[in-house]
């Protein structure tokens, strides 16, 4: 999810921040395209052209900084991502999707997500089906002899999905700017603090907090927003940490705590906001 869908779906969701980074080689650094290791799905695409059609990503595009190195460029972009105690989608009832007429642009792209760029579709939607991501679930894929036709010859044709991608990339590129304020806005740790760690894992999560206020700081989040939100977010951190605390499982103490903090965060911010 973007930034602003997570504000406008705070009553379902618990976002954690996300940061992702996408390490690309320089044109001029032949060492590593003559070492570069594609994954399976894209093994047969020489190594500049998938480096080129990676850079036309919403990751590498909307990216909030970028660091380079001695041949090779690492791009920092800006998710959310849902936060709960167990796997899978906190939307979800039974099979069915709870949200699904306000549901962010990630699911309506399923089973290929929007932020995959056009040259990768193909190869995308068939390691999709592949990694068993295709069935008569309403999340997943339909991929049936009676499903319509979703890509001819590399191209979306099926309209609702071209006009979604279209929708998805252009709310990811609309946040650059926020991104760029969210990695150096004083609540959330600087980068050069995280950095080593994103080096390694790729993917961190921290605490959304930061980001609600760096948006409600650049206008992009009004009072009214955020009054709306945080006071969701409260109700839901209490019926989830309640929930945590009858069933009484060791692995939920964690993100208890977590929860904990998060709402304390909140509370803090909406007493600020009540006394504006």
């Amino acid at each position: 999810m973007t930034v602003l869908e997570a504000v406008r779906l705070g009553d379902v969701f618990v976002p954690a921040l996300v940061y992702r980074l996408t390490s690309l080689p320089r044109d001029d650094n032949e060492a590593a395209f003559a070492s570069l290791v594609p994954h399976p799905h894209f093994a047969e695409m020489e190594g500049r052209e998938l480096v080129g059609r990676l850079r036309e990503s919403t990751a590498v595009r909307a990216a909030g900084a970028v660091v380079s190195e001695a041949g090779w460029d690492h791009h920092v972009s800006i998710t959310t991502r849902a936060w709960a105690y167990s796997p899978g989608c906190p939307a979800l009832r039974g099979k069915e999707c709870s949200i699904h007429a306000r549901r962010p642009h990630t699911c309506r792209t399923v089973p290929i997500r929007y932020d995959v760029p056009a040259g990768l579709l193909v190869r995308a939607f068939r390691g999709a089906v592949d990694a068993g991501h295709a069935s008569k679930d309403p999340w997943e894929c339909d991929v049936s002899e009676n499903a319509g036709v979703l890509l001819r010859d590399g191209a979306v044709v099926d309209r609702e999905y071209a006009k979604e991608r279209e929708a998805g990339e252009a709310a990811a590129l609309a946040e650059k700017a926020l991104a760029e304020k969210i990695l150096a806005y004083p609540l959330l740790p600087p980068l050069r603090e995280v950095y080593a760690q994103l080096r390694r894992a790729k993917v961190i999560a921290v605490s959304f907090h930061g980001a609600l206020a760096a948006a409600h700081d650049a206008g992009l989040v009004d009072d009214a927003a955020m009054k709306t939100f945080l006071t969701a977010q409260l109700e839901l951190l209490d019926r989830e940490i309640t929930a945590a605390l009858a069933r009484k499982r060791k692995e939920d103490r964690d993100t208890t705590s977590r929860f904990r903090t998060l709402r304390d965060a909140y509370a803090s911010m909406q007493k600020t906001l009540s006394a504006v």
